[in-house]
């Protein structure tokens, strides 16, 4: 490892070949306007009768496996953070002109814009509807589903319907290029918290929130408009920094407006916003009425900004409230990968042993129900331990990244796009932990899980974790007991502290 940072070069290029190989691979084994109508395992058929080709898979993976080794044995080179970012523009340029990878989203933004251009709206109405070939394209999952997605990406999209003149590849370019956008403010915004904060350097934080592969994989390739979402978020988060409070909340609307999942980082810039630029004493633990009146204002100007945008916008779209009922869409996602589900799953595998095939459904149903319930308290005790015990703006910043990797942990679906919600905003705010080897243990966990969630997919979009349940399944269980036991220990541990000022 030591002697691969003295030629980082070597490795650039070796993450430029790899990325250039997954674009090419992907015309064969990406997610293409006809549908497979099997699954699209690697292999070493060129063409597989039920479409697509299984050794262009193949190539996809290997070369997935190279781009993901140069990025960690560039970890810790003695690099720029300009090197970086033209690192990362170049492993990323490549994927601009490939066919979707890991996912076929980029179809049913296109169906909804387009369905929306055509006087439909996308709430009331179903990609089934649209009097365009595109539907064909669509994932049989969003066909007949309402859009899930806020007005201002349907705004986006519907822009990108009408430019595109019924020509597919140019709105799915169009959609790509707007995704990438996301990205270059992910990186400025990435950077200047990093420099802000002051707990790891900008150049370690581009490597693990920007460079990762899985950006490439799925806000480039994939063009997820999760991209524009925590962009919105990050660019909140460093105006708050910048006691910008009214336009950090502007931003947080806005974000809100592509998904819903944002709105967790309102409370979070409000606080941000009002803490002093250093701070070397902690908050008192027993005076809340003074906390609570101390943030009063800064809330309600958050909030005010905030609601002020997201109903000048609604109302200005004319598609009505349905946006912020997300979960009431019919897209149907059932998969180990999120903890409640893999419980409600296991539920089910109880209720077939003793003949009760009805368990299934019910107990995904009820665990979902619980883990959003416990989500939302969750985020609460989160948020006022960031309140009671806040000591700078880098742990009110790393209380939002915990926050949002509730949310992942307890949402009713989980697809690998959405650790991106995350791992910027940890990657930006976790002080390196040096133990043996000076290994950065928590950035580490982050990378690994960054890796293996982009192995996660096969590149015509196929999740693994339908095939893996009986795996999986069990891993939730651990999990679960795991969690709770951190849980109790943790909150043992806040009891037996008291911190004063």
């Amino acid at each position: 490892m030591t002697a691969d940072r003295h030629r980082p070069a070597v490795w650039r290029w070796t993450g430029v070949a790899a990325s250039v190989g997954l674009a090419a691979a992907s015309w064969g084994a990406g997610s293409r306007p006809t549908r497979h109508t099997a699954i699209l395992w690697p292999g070493l058929e060129w063409w597989s009768p039920s479409g697509g080709s299984p050794l262009a898979a193949l190539v996809t993976v290997v070369a997935m496996a190279v781009l993901l080794l140069a990025w960690w044995r560039l970890r810790g080179a003695d690099v720029s953070l300009r090197w970086w970012w033209a690192t990362a523009g170049a492993w990323f340029l490549p994927l601009v002109a490939s066919v979707p990878l890991y996912s076929r989203d980029l179809y049913s933004y296109a169906a909804q814009g387009a369905l929306w251009h055509e006087g439909l709206s996308p709430y009331d109405h179903t990609v089934r509807e649209l009097d365009l070939p595109w539907r064909v394209s669509t994932a049989p999952t969003w066909l007949d589903s309402t859009a899930p997605y806020g007005p201002v990406f349907l705004l986006v999209a519907r822009g990108v319907a009408a430019v595109s003149g019924g020509h597919l590849w140019l709105a799915l370019l169009l959609l790509r290029l707007v995704a990438v956008l996301g990205v270059v403010v992910i990186a400025w915004a990435v950077a200047d918290l990093a420099g802000r904060l002051g707990v790891v350097s900008a150049e370690h934080a581009t490597w693990l929130g920007v460079a990762t592969p899985l950006v490439g994989a799925h806000f480039v390739s994939g063009g997820h408009n999760d991209a524009l979402m925590v962009a919105g978020m990050l660019g909140a988060l460093v105006l708050a920094v910048r006691r910008r409070l009214v336009w950090a909340g502007v931003l947080v609307g806005l974000a809100a407006m592509v998904k819903l999942t944002a709105i967790v980082a309102l409370p979070f810039v409000v606080l941000l916003a009002h803490l002093p630029a250093t701070s070397s004493t902690r908050f008192e633990v027993f005076r809340w009425r003074n906390r609570v009146v101390e943030y009063l204002e800064p809330a309600v100007v958050g909030v005010v900004a905030t609601g002020v945008t997201v109903v000048a916008v609604t109302l200005g779209t004319g598609l009505g409230w349905s946006w912020l009922n997300p979960v009431a869409t019919s897209g149907k996602n059932e998969q180990w990968t999120s903890l409640p589900t893999g419980l409600g799953m296991a539920i089910g595998a109880v209720g077939h042993v003793l003949g009760h095939e009805d368990w299934r459904d019910t107990g995904i149903a009820v665990m979902r129900a619980v883990g959003l319930v416990v989500m939302l308290v969750l985020l609460v005790v989160i948020w006022l331990r960031a309140l009671r015990f806040a000591t700078d703006r880098a742990l009110v910043v790393r209380a939002l990244g915990w926050a949002l990797l509730t949310v992942v942990v307890l949402a009713p679906a989980f697809l690998g796009w959405y650790f991106l919600w995350v791992l910027p905003v940890l990657a930006v705010s976790v002080a390196p932990q040096h133990g043996n080897g000076a290994r950065w243990r928590t950035h580490t966990w982050l990378a690994v899980a960054a890796t293996v969630l982009c192995l996660a997919q096969l590149p015509d979009g196929y999740s693994l974790g339908l095939t893996t349940t009986a795996i999986g399944v069990p891993v939730d269980i651990v999990a679960t007991v795991l969690l709770v036991r951190a849980g109790w220990r943790w909150a043992h541990r806040s009891r037996s502290t008291v911190h004063y000022s």
